[in-house]
């Protein structure tokens, strides 16, 4: 099993960073990183920087941050993007400062998705503790959770994600929704059962985004349920309430962030192994995941 690469960290562009604040350290319990000219950094391990909420004209997915486990793979990486003929953009010392990262090149992958190639994340020198998750998350070599990114050709963000970047394919889903016809690809890169899933269905007009929900796992059940319980009390919408999925056998919910996608808390998730047999799913939960919108 490869792990050379993983969902390293992800940056949401927002209207009002302030209201990410609260919501990143008392609703899903992470530590506050560290700050430049108005872009917030989120901890939830020895990282600097796993989330980031920087300023925009916009609520969405700013940048998807793959981060390559040596300066070797993200070079042998650079070299299969541009021999794709992806158009690549270098980051600049300013952006690879704020990223915290040594290097990173950036492209526009299908769905119009900002992606950030990057090497060598800068690690924190106080140890990672959240007192509202007990445990902590895992992170690792499986990076910090997966995302879910809407695309409109579905074969095209296929062939980037898998054939030029590495990805494999860990399962598929096929099924009716009240949008119409869904069709997804989930992706990992490492152990986690997929660090990237592409979605392919009409676009609601009253959810217009490039990121469909992100993930994080904690260590242990009970967070789950303390996680829950907050999201409760904060008066969050909640799109899908306890349940476990049928592929990655996650016991998570959803509920809604600040920027209006969502945000998936888990536990329990298989891994992917040597073996690994890829299926094909006709629904999304085993048992919940019922909506309290």
């Amino acid at each position: 099993m490869k792990e050379e690469l993983q969902l390293g960290y992800l940056v949401i562009g927002s209207t009002d960073p302030d209201a990410w604040d609260p919501f990143m350290r008392e609703t899903l319990g992470l530590v506050p990183g560290p700050n430049d000219d108005g872009t917030r950094s989120y901890r939830m391990d020895a990282w600097q920087v796993r989330l980031q909420v920087q300023p925009a004209a916009y609520d969405d997915v700013a940048a998807v941050g793959i981060v390559a486990g040596t300066p070797t793979v993200f070079a042998e990486t650079v070299d299969r993007l541009k021999d794709a003929g992806v158009a690549l953009e270098h980051g600049d010392k300013a952006l690879c400062a704020t990223r915290r990262v040594a290097d990173l090149v950036a492209f526009t992958a299908p769905g119009g998705v900002r992606v950030e190639l990057a090497h060598s994340p800068r690690q924190a020198r106080e140890p990672f503790n959240s007192p509202l998750v007990p445990g902590g998350f895992l992170t690792g070599t499986q990076g910090l959770g997966h995302a879910v990114l809407m695309v409109d050709d579905l074969d095209a963000a296929r062939a980037l994600w898998l054939d030029t970047l590495g990805f494999e394919l860990s399962d598929s889903s096929f099924h009716e929704t009240p949008s119409g016809e869904s069709r997804a690809l989930f992706l990992h890169c490492n152990r986690r059962h997929h660090s990237i899933a592409l979605v392919q269905r009409p676009i609601r007009s009253d959810h217009p985004k490039k990121l469909l929900h992100f993930m994080i796992q904690a260590n242990l059940m009970d967070p789950v349920g303390m996680a829950f319980d907050r999201a409760l009390d904060a008066g969050l919408d909640i799109p899908r309430s306890l349940g476990r999925h049928p592929n990655d056998r996650m016991f998570s919910f959803y509920a809604r962030t600040p920027a209006g996608f969502d945000y998936e808390f888990g536990w329990g998730a298989v891994e992917v192994g040597d073996n690994w047999q890829v299926a094909e799913y006709d629904h999304i939960s085993a048992w919940g995941h019922r909506s309290l919108i």
